[in-house]
C-alpha cells in the first residue's frame, strides 16, 4: 500500500527531479525496513475475529460522533482512542486485551473519514473490516514504526472506494 501511495505521488510529479529523488530514497528504504524488521508469525483465529471486531467498532463509534453528533473527526477519535486506552486496565494478564487500543485506534483512523468519501455507515463497516484485516495480516510487521496504523486505515478506505467504484 506504501508503494502504491508512492507511486500515486511519483505519477503526479514527473516533471520534479527532486521530488522523485525523495520518492526513490524513500522507497528504498521502506523496502530495506520491510526485508529486515523482525517477525515473528502468531495464528490465533479467535483473538483475530475478535481485533476485527474491535477495529469495526472504532470505526462506526467514531463515524457516529463525527457525523451523526457532528464533533468532527479529531474530536471523535481523540474520544474514541482515549476509551480504548483503558481497556488493557480490565485484565492485565490478557494478551488480547493489551492489543486491542491498537485495533479501535486503527479504526478510529477508518470513521474520521470525510463523509463525502465514506457516504454512509455500509461503506465504514466495509472499511472497518478491511482495516481490521489488513491489521491483523500486518501485526508483526513494523512495530515501533509511526504511521503504520493510517496508513492501513487509508488503504482500507481507498481499498473500500475501488471495490465499491468496481461494483456499482
Amino acid at each position: 500500500m506504501q508503494f502504491a501511495f508512492l507511486s500515486a505521488i511519483f505519477f503526479d510529479k514527473m516533471n520534479a527531479p527532486l521530488i522523485l529523488l525523495f520518492l526513490g530514497i524513500i522507497s528504498v528504504l521502506i523496502s530495506l525496513a520491510y526485508f529486515k524488521a523482525p517477525r515473528e508469525e502468531e495464528r490465533y483465529l479467535t483473538r483475530d475475529l475478535y481485533l476485527i471486531i474491535l477495529a469495526i467498532s472504532g470505526a462506526v463509534s467514531t463515524f457516529f460522533i463525527n457525523t451523526g453528533l457532528k464533533f468532527g473527526p479529531v474530536i471523535a477519535a481523540g474520544f474514541i482512542g482515549t476509551l480504548a486506552s483503558f481497556i488493557p486496565s480490565i485484565n492485565r494478564k490478557s494478551n488480547l486485551l493489551k492489543e486491542a487500543p491498537q485495533a479501535v485506534y486503527c479504526g478510529a483512523f477508518v470513521g474520521m473519514t470525510s463523509a463525502s468519501v465514506a457516504p454512509n455507515l455500509k461503506f465504514i463497516l466495509l472499511a472497518g473490516i478491511i482495516a481490521g484485516s489488513i491489521l491483523i495480516l500486518s501485526k508483526n510487521i513494523f512495530n515501533g514504526l509511526g504511521g503504520k496504523l493510517g496508513t492501513i486505515a487509508f488503504g482500507s478506505i481507498t481499498t473500500t472506494s475501488v471495490i465499491l467504484y468496481i461494483l456499482f
